[in-house]
């Protein structure tokens, strides 16, 4: 090789890239980016999602907690356990008399849920004034004397979003369905519970009018 040919070579130009080989990459590079946002947010969606539904779920499983152990209660201590030498009736104020009113909506029991005595405990499903669900689901409670005296609880909302308002069974000795057309409220033993929860926030990954929801049932023995 000439001398004069290996100098052309080394001073030869640097050819680049051409506008179309950069609005090429430039597109692929949109593309990729593009993707990897959008499966970002997909995730994002479904974490969201997740988080709705354990929240409605551990809500409802702790009020269902909480109305089983006050169930539990129901009827204790009953008057049973006084001896007749006290004078103690169904009417004083130690005594429990167990469940007291019962509907698929409503329920009323006195019991000593807290060691502090025995209360009147008021469960009640509140229907919104469009009388369709989504409900509240209400809790209160009041000293046995006060509500003897005329007094009222003070209720507290326990879950929202119920989306059945028949939430209480009620089952008999025998295991057969309660019957307010001829059973007594004595007959009841087992009060079995549904809950029916819908979480307020909706399922952004599917839809902007999808709620995920939770079912949970369980049921509790009275002393009654």
């Amino acid at each position: 090789m000439k001398p004069s040919d290996h100098k052309k070579k080394k001073t030869a130009p640097q050819r680049g890239f051409s506008l179309i080989e950069l609005m090429a990459s430039l597109a692929i590079l949109t593309i990729v980016v593009g993707v990897l946002t959008d499966g970002i947010m997909q995730i994002q969606k479904k974490s969201a999602s997740d988080v709705n539904k354990v929240g409605v779920a551990q809500e409802s499983r702790q009020f269902m907690d909480q109305i089983l152990r006050d169930l539990r209660q129901a009827g204790y201590p009953g008057l049973a356990l006084f001896d007749s030498a006290t004078g103690a009736t169904s009417s004083s104020t130690f005594v429990a008399n167990g469940l007291i009113s019962f509907s698929s909506t409503a329920i009323q029991f006195e019991g000593d849920i807290d060691g502090g005595g025995v209360s009147e405990v008021y469960i009640q499903v509140v229907v919104p004034g469009s009388g369709s669900c989504p409900c509240t689901l209400q809790r209160g409670t009041t000293s046995k004397a006060n509500y003897l005296s005329g007094g009222t609880p003070q209720y507290y909302t326990e879950l929202d979003g119920l989306m059945s308002q028949n939430v209480f069974t009620a089952y008999k000795y025998d295991g057969t369905a309660y019957n307010s057309s001829t059973d007594s409220l004595s007959n009841i033993k087992n009060i079995g519970l549904t809950l029916y929860v819908r979480s307020p926030h909706a399922d952004t990954s599917y839809s902007s009018t999808v709620y995920p929801t939770t079912t949970m049932v369980s049921e509790a023995r009275i002393n009654n």
